[in-house]
């Protein structure tokens, strides 16, 4: 009987033991994946819905988050997409303007239009300088150049009209000194792009080698007879002019001309614009923009269609201030052209 249930025994114990070796071992390692937070969900992913909360209300609908505001379509505008070409540049520097209207804080002592020169009379017919536009802007940064070092220009003289220059040498009838316009000849004055300056400080006058017109070797660019001051003075004005693009004449240290270069045909017989407002017209595909104020992404308040005519109230480097109707805004001086 022993026998017979040794065997059974043995398989028990053996049974028994296998059991407790399985509960012993480690269950096999399954990789799942971590669960993230609330919070770092939202880092990486906008559309996740939070987790149900048992205890606290539904969370309540928002609005969502206002969009920036769309910027608006601009204002259908007759200025290019591409820049001026060369050419329209170049007609709109030809232009003989009113040079306080772009240099409004430019010292003018126009020595033609008084007895200050001398004739010891009057020669010219109007009291304000006039210049091509194209030499209006370099003088504009030769007068900036000078401010930022404590000086400024006084200009002397500008724009010169043909029978002004009769005048003058009849005056004096010295070509070694004053250009000789009979039989065709012409002062540079004459081209519109030549003008005659001195240095100022203070709203002082600068020692200068001389006054304008000087008839000898104190008024050429050999400055070994003059003082020193006046010798430094000068020099930085062509310092300051050249870098402008201006060419100084030898004979007289005051004298600069415009390297451009101008035809005298282009002004013979000039009607110089005049000192107030002027009517200019629009000259561009479609319309121009009125801006709001003098810069190119300003807010539009209107436009001006192709042709119509507009008054320009003030000038400045790139735009002009005008009146339209009932609107007064800015327009980009490159899509208007004078009318009178």
């Amino acid at each position: 009987m022993r026998k017979r249930f040794l065997p059974v025994l043995l398989a028990l114990l053996l049974a028994l033991l296998c059991g407790c070796a399985k509960e012993s071992t480690p269950p096999p390692v399954v990789e799942t994946e971590t669960p993230q937070s609330t919070a770092e969900i939202q880092v990486f992913r906008v559309d996740t819905a939070a987790e149900p909360a048992e205890e606290s209300e539904p969370a309540e609908e928002t609005e969502p988050a206002e969009e920036p505001e769309e910027t608006p379509e601009p204002t259908p505008s007759a200025e290019p997409a591409l820049p001026l070409s060369d050419e329209k540049t170049a007609v709109r520097d030809l232009e003989l303007v009113r040079v306080l209207s772009y240099i409004p804080d430019l010292q003018v002592d126009l020595k033609y239009a008084t007895e200050d020169n001398y004739t010891h009379k009057v020669v010219y017919s109007f009291d304000e300088p006039y210049l091509r536009y194209g030499t209006v802007k370099k003088l504009a940064q030769a007068q900036a150049m000078l401010k930022q070092q404590g000086y400024e220009l006084v200009l002397w003289d500008a724009f010169r009209p043909t029978e002004a220059q009769f005048v003058l040498f009849d005056a004096f009838p010295n070509g070694n000194f004053v250009a000789n316009p009979y039989g065709g000849g012409h002062s540079s004055h004459t081209s519109g792009g030549t003008v005659d300056v001195a240095l100022m400080k203070d709203g002082e006058l600068c020692e200068m080698p001389s006054g304008m017109d000087e008839f000898s070797a104190l008024g050429d660019r050999n400055y070994s007879d003059v003082s020193a001051e006046a010798a430094a003075n000068a020099k930085l004005l062509e310092q300051v002019m050249t870098s402008c693009d201006f060419t100084g004449y030898f004979g007289e240290w005051w004298h600069y001309t415009d390297n451009t270069g101008y035809n005298y045909a282009d002004v013979e017989g000039a009607v110089l614009p005049e000192k107030a407002t002027r009517v200019y017209e629009s000259v561009c595909n479609e319309y121009i923009n009125i801006r709001k104020v003098a810069n190119p992404t300003a807010e539009a308040i209107g436009n001006i269609p192709n042709g119509e005519r507009m008054t320009v109230l003030a000038y400045e480097t790139d735009f002009c201030h005008i009146q339209y109707g009932d609107l007064t805004g800015y327009v980009n001086v490159h899509f208007i052209k004078p009318v009178y």
